[in-house]
């Protein structure tokens, strides 16, 4: 795109009044003064001088020379007019149109090095905190004693000597920081990408440097403008208003505001600076509007009346501000094309040593360039550049990586060490209003994180994991950016797969040395084990273990693996009895979880002098009776039906009948009437009670003493835990003696 502010050449009479100044002249009566310039490498017109003196009460002198063009220019003379149009110097031109002709703006107004020249100087005495406790103005003969670029400023602040040159530089940006800090502001800012200057153009190279300058720049500005602004003279100043009265909420809400900032002839608040007041003073060889706040200055301590009347101010502000609006769109269609220009050269040019010898500025921007070809199919380099990106891939920024893989479609480089995958899609995000997403499990059995991204509503086909949450979510977003580049993202990933019975025994046994066994779970762990399993699956592992120890299980995990887990385990073998399993209080714990009535109907039958029984859970039974001569051991038999009839669904409300026999022998009946139990069933007695009650399951846990059995029951009521102790020769006889001991122990037994 074209610039529209073409190039302006300056006429004989504006060439002829340059040559006819003589500096001698104006030499007369001032103040010889002298410090040191800080330009861009190229700089041809310097227009401000800086020096620091340390004095001795403790206070620091700052000298800001400025160099005085309003004495050699008159207001209105044919040059001043030329200015007034051309507003300022403008470097985007090929080659730049200066605003004074060169005569003046190179040689006689600049402050060259060890040249005498015209400057108005600023004594500003500030103190330890960087308060400015008191100021002088004078008209000055400025020596140049050394003309510094930015570039060797930076390289000496980044590592300075024993010289007097560099300690003076390092106390300037000392002060130079001080001075920032206690301003504020938005902009005129030093950040981790580069100094922010007062328009919130990004300056990246020689940053510190830069600050230096341009806060002693800010002071002088703003300290003119506050002299202005409290002596009520009107002059051009540098405004950014957002309405807002307070200084400070205006700073903290519309600090980083859109509003440009303008000039006007009534001094108003500059929000990105966070000042109250601010005017440009220091450049008059590069803006006019810095000459005309000169020579209203100079006029004002004069004790002269303004050289420009309220009318010719507003018409002047007008006039900059219109060009301004039209110099920032030209300058950045000038930027951009002279940007295209430099980049579709060094595309047309490309070579392993043109590749290696980019700044990394210019590595990212040619990366940009190149990619937007490949992606617009023009790009007949695309192997060769590829090839040549091996070569400083280690160099690579995030905005590099969105470029080569979501805008180019190069699917290389995820292995690299520096990438930040959710960085490049949060990028991704913002460049093309893309919606990223992360969804986190954490399985606290694997002490491991499982992640998800979402790019747009899909994902990969498996998560990812890890046990570091930043690194699962770096993999997820690594695996979500490949799937991309090959077309394998769903909108259907496969589930979060659930921990296995390796990982549960793993966990248990983590400090254990060598293979961690399921042998080597504790009673409490393997308890554990099958609540685990009824959440997952039990495997023939677990089975087979669980066969191993049936009869050191509770009665909760008979309970979990049988009406639960619903796992047919012993029930099935013929000598399930000889197990002696406490069958009648796993099912009175299932009727207590379920709310269900519990029954047990047990009969005597003289005819076959044994003991019939049936259980009965919500009127539902085991099809056929179970028998034995002993009382409680049919009621157990009875237990052991009802559960297998559960496992097998042949539960029914009509079970087979029990056929009696007819016995006419009175020793029969006789023996029926002594072969009923006496003793007590103290067992039954306490589930009973605890059925009645709603109370928790209870538990039994039994312990060999060398042919000894304890028994020791417990039972939980609320935060409260009870326990009792029995002794007896069979586990049998040990339950009824802790089943007894817990009924008085506990001041139970009048509720049976």
């Amino acid at each position: 795109m074209k610039t529209a502010i073409k190039p302006r050449k300056f006429k004989e009479k504006h060439l002829q009044q340059a040559d006819a100044i003589n500096l001698a002249d104006y030499y007369c009566q001032r103040l010889p003064v002298f410090g040191i310039t800080i330009d861009d490498t190229n700089t041809m017109d310097r227009d401000d001088g800086i020096w620091l003196v340390e004095l001795d009460n403790g206070l620091l002198e700052l000298q800001v020379s400025i160099t005085d063009v309003s004495s050699l220019i008159p207001k209105d003379s044919p040059i001043d007019l030329e200015a007034k149009k051309r507003v300022i110097t403008l470097y985007h031109t090929n080659p730049p149109t200066p605003m004074l002709p060169s005569r003046l703006s190179s040689d006689l107004a600049s402050l060259e090095e060890n040249k005498a020249r015209l400057a108005i100087t600023l004594f500003f005495r500030l103190n330890n905190q960087g308060d400015v406790e008191s100021f002088t103005i004078k008209e000055t003969i400025f020596t140049n004693k050394k003309a510094f670029s930015y570039e060797e400023v930076e390289k000496i602040l980044s590592n300075p000597q024993d010289k007097p040159e560099d300690k003076l530089l390092v106390k300037m940006q000392k002060l130079a920081q001080l001075l920032a800090l206690k301003r504020g502001g938005k902009s005129g800012i030093l950040t981790q990408d580069g100094y922010i200057d007062e328009d919130g153009n990004l300056i990246k190279e020689n940053a510190n440097a830069y600050q230096m300058i341009a806060e002693f720049m800010i002071l002088t500005n703003r300290v003119i403008a506050n002299f202005l602004a409290t002596n009520r003279v009107a002059a051009l100043y540098r405004t950014q208003d957002v309405g807002i009265e307070d200084l400070e909420l205006a700073i903290k809400t519309m600090g980083h505001c859109l509003v440009p900032a303008i000039y006007e002839s009534s001094p108003k608040p500059h929000v990105g600076l966070g000042l109250r007041v601010y005017a440009h003073f220091t450049s008059p060889l590069r803006r006019f509007v810095d000459l005309v706040n000169h020579r209203i200055l100079k006029n004002f301590l004069n004790q002269q009346s303004s050289p420009y009347t309220p009318e010719e101010l507003s018409e002047i502000a007008k006039i900059v501000n219109e060009f301004q609006v039209k110099f920032k769109i030209d300058k950045s269609n000038y930027m951009r094309e002279k940007k295209r220009a430099e980049l579709e050269w060094k595309y047309n040019n490309i070579s392993e040593k043109l590749f290696k010898n980019l700044s990394q500025n210019e590595l990212s921007d040619f990366i940009q360039y190149v990619a937007v070809k490949i992606k617009n199919g023009c790009c007949h380099q695309q192997d060769l550049f590829t090839r040549l990106l091996e070569l400083r891939r280690g160099e690579l920024q995030t905005k590099d990586y969105y470029y080569l893989w979501f805008v180019a479609g190069i699917d290389k480089f995820f292995d690299d060490e520096n990438v930040d995958a959710v960085s490049v899609l949060l990028v991704k995000s913002q460049l093309e209003n893309s919606l990223v997403e992360y969804r986190f499990d954490y399985c606290d059995l694997r002490k491991k994180y499982f992640a998800y991204c979402y790019i747009d509503g899909k994902t990969t086909a498996n998560p990812q994991e890890d046990t570091k949450k930043n690194r699962v979510k770096h993999k997820a977003a690594l695996a979500a950016i490949k799937s991309y580049l090959r077309g394998e993202l769903t909108d259907k990933p496969n589930p979060i797969p659930p921990p296995t019975v390796e990982d549960f025994i793993n966990s248990k046994l983590s400090g254990k040395q060598g293979k961690c066994d399921i042998r080597d779970l504790g009673e409490k762990d393997f308890s554990q084990l099958i609540e685990f399993c009824l959440k997952t699956q039990f495997d023939s592992r677990v089975v087979e273990e669980i066969r191993r120890r049936i009869k050191s299980l509770t009665v909760k995990d008979l309970y979990r693996i049988w009406f639960v887990g619903k796992l047919n385990v012993c029930l099935d073998t013929a000598d399930v009895e000889s197990l002696e399993l406490n069958a009648v209080s796993v099912v009175s714990t299932y009727s207590q979880k379920q709310n269900l009535p519990l029954e047990f109907k047990i009969e005597y039958s003289p005819s076959h002098k044994q003991y019939y029984a049936y259980c009965y859970v919500n009127n539902l039974t085991h099809p056929h009776p179970q028998w034995d001569s002993k009382k409680n051991k049919a009621k157990q038999k009875a237990s052991l039906a009802y559960i297998k009839s559960y496992l097998e669904d042949t539960l029914t409300d009509n079970p087979h009948p029990v056929s009696h026999p007819v016995d006419t022998s009175g020793e029969n009946l006789t023996l029926c009437e002594k072969q009923k139990p006496k003793s007590q069933d103290w067992v039954s007695k306490l589930h009973h009670l605890c059925q009645k009650n709603n109370w928790q399951i209870l538990d039994y846990r039994f312990v060999n003493l060398n042919g000894i059995f304890a028994c020791i029951v417990s039972l939980e009521l609320g935060e409260k835990l009870l326990q009792s102790r029995g002794y007896g020769r069979s586990k049998k006889e040990a339950k009824q003696c802790a089943c007894r001991v817990f009924l008085i122990q506990h001041q139970l037994l009048e509720q049976t």
